[in-house]
C-alpha cells in the first residue's frame, strides 16, 4: 500500500509514469510466503494446477495437421509449441462483442485456437493464417521497451505479411467478420 501511495505522488510530482505494481494472488497453502515475494513471482510463478486438454481434431478442421504442415514448410520443424482448440466462453451471453481467434502462451508453449473457427463457413486458408500468426509469436517474442511491450512489432508484421495466404485471409476476414458476431440462437 505504501508503494502505491508513493507511486501516485511521484506521478503527480514529476509527471512520470510510476513503477508498475503487481498484485499477487493469494498464496496457495502448500507454498510459503517467500515463494510469492517480490518480482520473483513474475519469472518463477508456479504453473497452473489445471490441466489443459489438447483437442486438435474438430468437426471440420484438423488444426494439428495444419500446424504440422506449417511448422515443416515455414519453420523447418523448429516450433516447440503444442496446439489445441480453446474452450467456449460464457454460454448465457446473448451476443458476442469481440473475438480473439487465437492466443499463444509462452509459459505453456501452447497455441489455443477459438472453437468457432471449426466451422464449414470458415475456409481453411483463414484457419491456417490464424495458426501461422500464433506460431510467429514463438519466433518473434515481444519487445520490452521503456514504457510498453510490443507484441506485434515491425519484424513480426513483416513476417506475417510475407505468408502466401495473408492477403486472401485478410480479405475473407474483412468480408465475413459478421458471422462471428451473430446471435448464436439464430442459425
Amino acid at each position: 500500500m505504501k508503494q502505491l501511495i508513493k507511486n501516485i505522488f511521484s506521478f503527480f510530482r514529476k509527471k512520470q509514469k510510476p513503477t508498475p505494481i503487481y498484485y499477487l494472488p493469494t498464496p496457495k497453502p502448500e507454498l510459503s510466503s517467500e515463494d510469492w515475494s517480490g518480482d520473483d513471482y513474475l519469472f518463477n510463478k508456479p504453473l497452473s494446477s489445471r490441466k489443459t486438454i489438447i483437442r486438435t481434431k474438430g468437426k471440420v478442421h484438423n488444426i494439428k495437421k495444419i500446424f504440422d504442415r506449417l511448422n515443416k514448410e515455414h519453420f523447418e520443424g523448429k516450433i516447440k509449441a503444442k496446439i489445441t482448440y480453446g474452450r467456449y466462453g460464457c454460454r448465457n451471453v446473448k451476443r458476442r462483442r469481440r473475438i480473439t481467434f487465437g492466443t499463444y502462451s509462452s509459459s505453456e508453449l501452447l497455441i489455443r485456437i477459438h472453437p468457432t473457427l471449426d466451422s464449414k463457413e470458415v475456409p481453411e486458408c483463414f484457419v491456417e493464417h490464424v495458426i501461422h500468426h500464433e506460431i510467429l509469436h514463438e519466433v518473434f517474442p515481444p519487445i520490452h521497451g521503456a514504457y510498453r511491450r510490443q507484441v506485434h512489432h515491425y519484424d513480426f508484421r513483416v513476417a506475417e505479411a510475407a505468408t502466401p495466404t495473408y492477403k486472401e485471409a485478410m480479405k475473407w476476414e474483412r468480408e465475413n467478420l459478421k458471422i462471428f458476431f451473430r446471435d448464436p440462437k439464430i442459425k
